[in-house]
């Protein structure tokens, strides 16, 4: 489970201070599928990389499946992304000049997971329906075929939550109702916690629970 308590985060621009997330309070129980809605701005992104351990929050408190993630020390919470969180972006964050089965195997060399890396990927590849594509570099594939592959990578280590931030951003509306049906099932049936960034319409339908978020504050938060 996820439970954040009045999370404070501050940035520091120029001489002056943003206040970015305002004693921010939140559960999301395991095997959800929650969507993060606001303006730009608003404070999705930064909610979701204190969420995924990617950022520090400056007050507050944040527990982990039981665990304060504020008292991690670097190592415990680079752990923690590996083998809790993945995460699909926008961008994709694929190395583009390596082929797609080295992309998906690329967690496991940081991961306590070193047998059967490649049956592993060629797997997950197999999961999210491009197993015939693990050869070719990632240069070569379509913008669908590449968040494919993010969400591969991903879900490699078996993690049970998965952030995910604006991951239709870059697509079309075909291919962002393909990625997001690829999303639904991966929560359905392995009862992953779907965590998803959007300014999508077809991605907020999908969620089964909205929450809206503005000036760093949650205005609502409404199950579908």
């Amino acid at each position: 489970m996820i439970k954040l308590n009045n999370i404070n985060k501050y940035y520091k621009i120029g001489k002056n201070r943003f206040h970015a997330l305002k004693n921010v309070s939140l559960e999301i129980k395991d095997g959800e599928f929650v969507s993060i809605e606001g303006k730009s701005g608003a404070g999705k992104s930064t909610l979701v990389h204190i969420i995924g351990c990617l950022d520090n929050f400056d007050s507050g408190s944040y527990i982990l499946d039981g665990v304060s993630v504020g008292d991690m020390k670097e190592s415990a919470l680079s752990a923690t992304r590996n083998s809790k969180i993945g995460f699909v972006m926008q961008d994709f964050a694929l190395i583009s000049h390596e082929s797609v089965i080295f992309n998906v195997m690329l967690p496991l060399y940081f991961s306590k997971i070193k047998y059967n890396m490649k049956s592993r990927a060629y797997d997950m590849l197999e999961q999210v329906g491009i197993a015939d594509q693990a050869l070719k570099s990632v240069n070569q594939l379509s913008g669908g075929q590449k968040q494919r592959v993010a969400i591969a990578r991903a879900l490699i280590t078996g993690c049970s939550i998965i952030v995910a931030d604006e991951p239709t951003g870059a697509l079309d509306t075909k291919t962002s109702e393909e990625i997001m049906d690829l999303l639904i099932n991966i929560n359905q049936s392995a009862g992953t916690t779907v965590i998803v960034v959007t300014h999508d319409p077809t991605v907020s339908a999908a969620a089964e629970r909205k929450i809206i978020i503005s000036d760093g504050i949650i205005k609502k938060d409404i199950m579908s």
